[in-house]
């Protein structure tokens, strides 16, 4: 993209002609101008240490006093589908050291699974509503 913006540009200036926006040329001007390709780093982690490991003591003190075994223990986890996913990789003035990345556009899978596995239930599919519901 830059390097046919860079050919419009001489078009339009009245540029050489021989001018051809090359590779070459490309790496030149990134160097000349400190632009340089960085990752964009995803979104920061929200996870709380401290919170996770007290539900853990929580829970693993519930699973004692409620005698429960590992067919009544459930975990509900939710994944993204990144099938439409943005771009991971961009330019960047040579002072910058980071590119913070967006929220990505992911469909959403819910997964629920009994501890020891063996429950096991029909895969079912739900869709965002275009309209929300009035009530």
């Amino acid at each position: 993209m830059i390097q046919q913006k860079a050919l419009n540009f001489n078009s339009k200036l009245g540029g050489s002609k021989e001018f051809q926006a090359s590779s070459g040329w490309l790496e030149k001007f990134k160097n000349h101008h400190g632009i340089r390709q960085l990752s964009i780093v995803g979104e920061k982690l929200s996870s709380d240490i401290e919170a996770v490991n007290n539900f853990i003591a929580e829970l693993q003190d519930l699973i004692v006093k409620e005698i429960l075994t590992t067919d009544q223990i459930y975990n509900c986890d939710e994944t993204g589908l990144y099938w439409r996913a943005l771009l991971t990789k961009t330019l960047a003035a040579e002072n910058e050291v980071v590119s913070l990345g967006r929220k990505k556009m992911k469909d959403r899978v819910m997964i629920l699974g009994n501890a020891n596995g063996p429950h096991r239930v029909n895969l079912t599919l739900m869709e965002k509503s275009k309209k929300l519901p009035y009530f």
